[in-house]
């Protein structure tokens, strides 16, 4: 049996909470756009949220566009929702517990672009962010 086969039959399904914060923004400035992500050792990407208005501003998250929705598109669509004036998003996904990072990125046309990555661990973690994003939390919890 591979090694990639035992790492799998190990894997347990966990809950993840992710708590995003935006900055505030004038009106004038269109909504921002995001993707969120998970990400293994072995250079694996699971896209998890993804929010535009515009198809041709995908690649302005540039991490995002690099690692899953280039070469599959499809799974970028699959989880894709029109922007919105929120600051804040909460999320919970189950998911397995091979992923090792949850990966935010943020832009904004004629805005800047951020990108924060977290490891999952047993602890919450937040990170303040310095451009596009005010607070990135992930917490993770049991499957009850």
């Amino acid at each position: 049996m591979g090694q990639s086969s035992a790492d799998e039959s190990i894997a347990v399904e966990q809950k993840i909470t992710v708590q995003i914060e935006l900055p505030s923004f004038d009106k004038n400035q269109l909504n921002p756009y995001f993707s969120l992500w998970l990400s293994k050792k072995n250079n694996q990407h699971k896209a998890l949220v993804v929010i535009r208005e515009k198809v041709k501003w995908l690649r302005d998250l540039k991490k995002f566009w690099r690692s899953i929705a280039r070469e599959n598109r499809s799974e970028s669509d699959a989880v894709t929702s029109a922007t919105n004036r929120s600051k804040k998003f909460n999320y919970e996904f189950i998911v397995d517990s091979t992923w090792d990072k949850i990966s935010l990125e943020v832009a904004r046309e004629h805005g800047k672009r951020e990108l924060i990555t977290l490891p999952i661990s047993l602890t919450k973690s937040c990170v303040n962010g310095e451009l596009e994003i005010e607070k990135f939390c992930i917490e993770r919890g049991n499957n009850n």
